[in-house]
């Protein structure tokens, strides 16, 4: 099956050759051939160049540059989007202009020198165009001096031509959403081949031999390998026996590698946020969050850079942003040495610098800067600036006697008097004298 540029495999070879992987890789992630990868490159290239982008800015898009290029480059200014047994343009160019005098389809295919066969080709090509346009049918059968059964045969093969298009496309996407997850698997190096799991297994069974003291020449005697195989493994791991790491399990609150790769797939074929959504059983809402936070400045979603990007915001403790911010925590202390309230700074704030997120907090933040025993960024000094006065923030609940009310000799509910539980005098009613009230 011929493969397009387009095309989910396509999308993903080029995307996985720009982000910076090479061709081979590129072309087994996405289940092509080498070649086919090279053909692939050469239409967008190709693409590319003619659409007015010079050969530096060709290959900076692509990302991939090879020997190939002046070939390719000699095929810029050539269009050859005519088939070989296709009729010459300008016979085709000829039976139209004998059309339009007036001339019957026999006889301006006569005069142009092609079959009645072929010119009812071009007819057929025609009125699709025009219907393409959003022509009328009633104005195409005039424009083409067309009878009504062919007419009705133009628009039905039209009408069934769509439908098959849109199924295939339909069939396309939907094994493009189920390869995804193969696709993403890939990436991440979890699809092994048969010589892989072998070398891996022996791998491990090595380490484990020299985790309990059995020599390389001993340990490579016992699995049957050469010498000089166990020293490599050695060197690889800078002559270290690796520690024994517990496969991460993640909790399913937060969106792991596999599925950023997924969603940063999906989205370069075209999907929307609730259909990956849909596909990865998250909600949309999370979706939206995670490109709108980890989108560059050009808008392209890197799913790597995203996942370590995440795993850094993840991290506890993290830096205050009074402490990190330099030119935040002047601002602030300024303001609250001229008795400024929390909410006022942080009004100012938003309105001062409405696109710069870096000068953006929250009340709060000053509030515990300022007010507990830890360094939040504000000295303890500009405590005494708060309108309320304190300096240490207290618990709703805490007195100066330690903890328990603030009404001395209370009287429990369960010490009322006998006569309250009678209902004889008025302030025993409470939710009577409610009822009245309302």
């Amino acid at each position: 099956m011929y493969l397009s540029s387009s095309s989910a495999a396509g999308i993903r070879f080029l995307a996985s050759v720009k982000h910076g992987h090479g061709l081979k890789p590129s072309a087994r992630h996405a289940g092509i051939d080498k070649e086919v990868g090279y053909r692939l490159l050469r239409e967008e290239y190709l693409r590319l160049r003619r659409n007015g982008k010079t050969p530096s800015e060709t290959t900076a898009e692509l990302g991939f540059t090879t020997s190939r290029l002046a070939a390719w480059e000699g095929d810029v200014g050539q269009v050859n989007d005519r088939h070989h047994l296709r009729v010459n343009i300008d016979e085709e160019a000829s039976f139209w202009a004998a059309f339009d005098r007036g001339k019957s389809l026999g006889e301006a295919a006569k005069a142009s020198g092609v079959s009645r066969s072929t010119a009812s080709r071009w007819m057929h090509r025609r009125f699709d165009q025009l219907r393409q346009s959003k022509v009328t049918v009633r104005r195409c059968q005039d424009q083409l001096r067309l009878t009504d059964r062919l007419r009705l045969t133009f628009e039905r093969d039209r009408l069934s031509r769509l439908s098959k298009e849109r199924n295939a496309a339909t069939a396309a996407q939907h094994a493009a959403v189920l390869s995804s997850g193969r696709y993403a698997n890939q990436m991440l190096g979890a699809v092994l081949s048969e010589a892989q799991h072998r070398r891996a297994a022996r791998a491990e069974k090595y380490w484990q031999l020299m985790r309990n003291g059995v020599s390389n020449a001993e340990a490579c005697r016992l699995l049957g390998m050469h010498r000089r195989t166990g020293t490599q493994l050695r060197k690889a791991s800078n002559f270290q026996i690796p520690a024994i790491t517990a496969p991460a399990v993640t909790a399913g609150r937060y969106l792991d590698a596999r599925e950023r790769l997924q969603i940063a797939d999906l989205l370069r074929l075209g999907h929307s946020m609730r259909r990956i959504a849909a596909e990865l059983g998250r909600h949309a809402s999370t979706i939206k969050r995670e490109l709108d936070r980890h989108r560059d400045a050009q808008g392209l979603y890197l799913p790597h850079t995203a996942d370590h990007d995440a795993r850094l915001q993840r991290a506890r403790p993290k830096v205050h942003k009074l402490v990190a911010n330099t030119r935040l925590r002047t601002l602030v202390q300024r303001k609250v040495n001229r008795f400024w309230s929390p909410d006022e700074i942080c009004g100012w704030m938003k309105k001062t610098y409405p696109d710069d997120q870096t000068m953006r907090l929250c009340p709060e933040t000053i509030y515990r800067a300022l007010l507990l025993r830890e360094d939040h960024g504000l000295h303890q000094r500009y405590a005494a600036k708060l309108r309320t006065g304190g300096r240490v923030r207290k618990t709703r609940w805490r007195t100066r006697t330690g903890q328990g009310s603030r009404i001395r000799n209370m009287t429990m509910i369960d010490q009322r008097p006998e006569e309250v539980e009678t209902r004889l005098e008025a302030g025993h009613w409470e939710s009577q004298c409610f009822c009245q009230a309302a």
